[in-house]
């Protein structure tokens, strides 16, 4: 995911997934995004955390107007 993407989606469902591939995927929301990072609100946190764009995907694709 872009920062302009993460831009375009604030409030939808992202899964993040990093390389390392012993850390597991977490389900959040975007919440806001500045020039360097998109902060996601995973779980039942209270407060977002920024996250390097790159890590996430947008749960759902969004709808077409053939949809």
């Amino acid at each position: 995911m872009t920062l302009d993407e993460a831009r375009e989606h604030i409030g939808d469902g992202v899964v993040y997934r990093t390389a390392h591939p012993a850390l597991p995927a977490e389900d959040g929301t975007i919440t806001s995004a500045n020039d360097s990072y998109v902060f996601v609100r995973y779980g039942s946190q209270r407060t977002s955390a920024a996250t390097n764009p790159a890590d996430l995907k947008l749960l759902a694709a969004p709808k077409t107007e053939k949809d």
